[in-house]
């Protein structure tokens, strides 16, 4: 089995991702809960934006399924990752309107 190797220098760009993500995908129901009152230019800077996190999140993804985050920050990705089962329904549905 091959070793993977860990660059310590990505370690601060996980970091922020993870933190980015949380923070971002924490507040969905929030926003969902608001959402119809937003005007349609603010629901449209929304969708068009949510282009970040998503882009993010597959970053992560990758970075996971290729071994390189530490045990705390797998941890805070499988966190994440639970967040996001919960509140994709919510997002969907803010994407599609």
């Amino acid at each position: 089995m091959a070793q993977v190797v860990r660059d310590s220098q990505l370690d601060p760009w996980i970091d922020d991702y993870l933190d980015y993500l949380l923070r971002k995908w924490t507040v969905i129901p929030q926003l969902a809960a608001e959402w119809d009152d937003w005007d349609p230019d603010s629901q449209f800077s929304f969708v068009l934006d949510w282009g970040v996190p998503a882009d993010r999140l597959e970053q992560v993804q990758r970075w996971a399924e290729q071994g390189l985050l530490t045990p705390a920050q797998r941890s805070r990705y499988d966190q994440l990752l639970k967040i996001v089962a919960r509140n994709r329904s919510l997002l969907d549905r803010m994407l599609a309107d």
